[in-house]
C-alpha cells in the first residue's frame, strides 16, 4: 500500500470516527450525516438509538413475538448485537422443510461479528491474508416460520400512518395504534433527498438499510458502488422514488414497499426485488438481469425491454404477480421470445387456476394437463396414442364382441389396434363391427378422438400470441 493511500484511509477513518461521536447520542440527525457514516459506524449508531427501541416495539405489537424469543432462548440484546434484525424474522428462504438458523461468531485480526447462516459453519478456513474461525453460537427458528408453526401471520411491515406523502419532508410509522399513539414507531428518516454520491459517481456510502424511510429518493446518473459497498434494503418504505437517465447496478430490496416508482430512460442492471411491492410508471427504460422474488411487481411499463429478467418463485412467501405476469408476457412477445413469452402465458394461467374453486379449478386444471393451455398440442398426440393402446387392450380382451365382416375370423391384438385406430379417427371401414356394451364404448372412443383431433389442430394453428 502507498504512503498516499494510507495517509487517505486514515484521514477518512479519522473522519468518520468524528462524525459517529458528533451524532451517537442524536436520536434524530441529520439525513446526510447518516448516509455519511461508513456501514459499521452506522450499524453501530442503530444500536445505540433505534434498534432497542424497534424490538421493543415489536414486543408490544407483534403476535407472540416474546414467546418466540424465549422458545428461541434469543433476547433483545442478541438480535442487536447481531447488526442485522431481518434473518431474525423473514422466513427462510426457498426452504419448504428445514428451517433451522444458525447464529455463528467469525473472528479474525482481533475482529469478530456475529451473523445468521443457513448452515452449520465451524472451525477454521484460511484466505488470502486471513485466518477467520467460526463458532457455532445458537440454533433457531425465525419469528415467521415459528409463527407459522403455531398457525399464525404477521405482517412485519405494516404502514398505516403517514404524515406529508409525497413531500421530502414525509414521515412514516409501522403498527400505529391510533387508540395508543405511544406504541407506534417512525420508521428512521433517509429519504427526501438525491442519493449522495462522490465526484467520481460512486455512491458515497453503501450500507445495508433496515427499517428506515426511504421515500422520496432521487437518483439520476451512473452510480457505481466502491470498495465500501452497494446499497441494500430490508423492511423499508422506499415509495415515491424518481430515477431519469439513471443507470445503477446490484441494488437489493426486500420486502420493501415501492409504490409510485417513477424511472424514465434508465437501466436496472441486477437488481432484486424478494418480496416487494412494486407500482408506478417505467418509460424507455431496461432492465437487465434483474430478479423478482414473489411479492407484486405491477408497475405500467411503456416502451421498456427486458433481458434475462424475470419473476421466480419462492414457496416461504406469497406470488401477488398476475399482472407482472401479464406484463412480461407481452413485452417478451414484441422483442420476439415467444418461448419466454409462452412461459410467462403458463404462468398467467397457473396464477388464476390456483385461486379458482369447484367446477371452475376442474376445467382450468384439465386444460393445463391436457394441453398446458395450448402450448403444449404435442401432449395430444401423446394421449392419443395413449387412448388407442388402451382400448385396443380392452378390444383384444373382450374380442367374443367384435363380428369379423371378413374371411379373417380370427381377431388378435394387431387387429385390435387396427380397430382401436380406424375407431379413433372415425374411419370406420366396416371390416369389423363391435356388439353389445361394446358398442357404447366404439363411440366414447369416436368421440374421444373427433375432441383430440379438433384440440390438435387447433393448438398447432393458434400456438402464438
Amino acid at each position: 500500500m502507498n504512503e498516499f493511500r494510507e495517509q487517505w484511509l486514515k484521514n477518512r477513518e479519522e473522519a468518520d470516527l468524528e462524525l459517529f461521536e458528533k451524532i451517537k447520542n442524536v436520536s434524530k440527525p441529520d439525513i446526510f450525516d447518516l448516509w455519511r457514516l461508513s456501514e459499521d459506524r452506522f450499524i453501530e449508531w442503530r444500536k445505540l438509538n433505534d434498534f432497542p427501541v424497534l424490538l421493543n416495539h415489536f414486543d408490544k405489537t407483534l403476535i407472540l413475538f416474546k414467546e418466540w424469543k424465549e422458545a428461541n432462548k434469543l433476547t433483545n440484546e442478541i438480535i442487536i448485537a447481531n447488526g442485522e434484525i431481518t434473518p431474525f424474522l423473514e422466513h427462510k428462504r426457498l426452504s419448504k422443510k428445514n428451517k433451522t438458523l444458525f447464529l455463528t461468531k467469525q473472528s479474525w485480526d482481533n475482529k469478530e461479528r456475529t451473523f445468521v447462516g443457513y448452515g452449520k459453519l465451524e472451525g477454521e478456513r484460511k484466505e488470502t491474508e486471513a485466518t477467520y474461525k467460526f463458532e457455532l453460537l445458537q440454533t433457531f427458528t425465525s419469528y415467521l416460520d415459528w409463527l407459522k408453526s403455531k398457525g399464525k401471520h404477521q405482517e412485519i411491515l405494516y404502514i398505516n400512518s403517514r404524515s406529508a406523502p409525497k413531500h421530502e419532508m414525509e414521515r412514516v410509522w409501522i403498527h400505529a395504534d391510533v387508540y395508543a399513539p405511544t406504541t407506534d414507531f417512525e420508521l428512521l428518516k433517509m429519504g427526501g433527498i438525491e442519493v449522495p454520491v462522490n465526484g467520481f459517481g460512486i455512491l458515497y456510502r453503501g450500507k445495508k438499510i433496515e427499517f428506515a424511510n426511504l421515500c422520496g429518493l432521487k437518483f439520476k446518473g451512473n452510480i457505481n458502488f466502491g470498495e465500501e459497498g452497494n446499497l441494500s434494503c430490508s423492511y423499508c418504505a422506499c415509495d415515491n422514488w424518481e430515477a431519469e437517465d439513471f443507470n445503477m447496478p446490484m441494488l437489493d430490496l426486500d420486502h420493501c414497499t415501492l409504490s409510485n416508482f417513477t424511472l424514465v430512460n434508465s437501466k436496472l442492471q441486477q437488481w432484486t426485488f424478494y418480496d416487494c411491492h412494486v407500482s408506478g410508471d417505467l418509460i424507455s427504460s431496461k432492465l437487465y438481469n434483474v430478479k423478482i422474488f414473489g411479492g407484486s411487481f405491477n408497475p405500467v411499463m411503456q416502451g421498456c425491454t427486458l433481458s434475462q429478467t424475470h419473476i421466480k418463485l419462492d414457496p416461504t412467501i406469497p406470488d401477488g404477480n398476475f399482472y407482472g405476469y401479464k406484463t412480461f408476457k407481452k413485452i417478451y412477445q414484441s422483442q420476439g421470445d415467444d418461448d419466454i413469452a409462452r412461459f410467462y402465458f403458463i404462468r398467467e394461467n397457473e396464477f388464476m387456476r390456483k385461486r379458482m374453486k369447484g367446477w371452475n379449478y376442474i376445467t382450468k386444471s384439465l386444460s393445463y394437463y391436457y394441453w398446458e393451455y395450448g402450448r403444449k398440442p404435442h401432449r395430444i398426440i401423446y394421449l392419443s396414442l395413449a387412448v388407442i393402446v388402451l382400448f385396443g387392450l380392452i378390444y383384444w380382451l373382450s374380442s367374443d364382441l367384435i363380428s369379423a365382416n371378413t374371411n379373417n375370423k380370427n381377431f388378435n391384438l394387431g387387429d385390435s389396434l387396427y380397430f382401436s385406430t380406424i375407431t379413433f379417427t372415425t374411419l370406420g371401414y366396416g371390416d369389423f363391427s363391435p356388439v353389445g356394451w361394446l358398442k357404447m364404448l366404439s363411440a366414447l372412443e369416436a368421440f374421444l378422438g373427433v375432441i383430440n383431433m379438433g384440440f390438435l389442430i387447433a393448438g398447432y394453428s393458434n400456438n402464438k400470441y
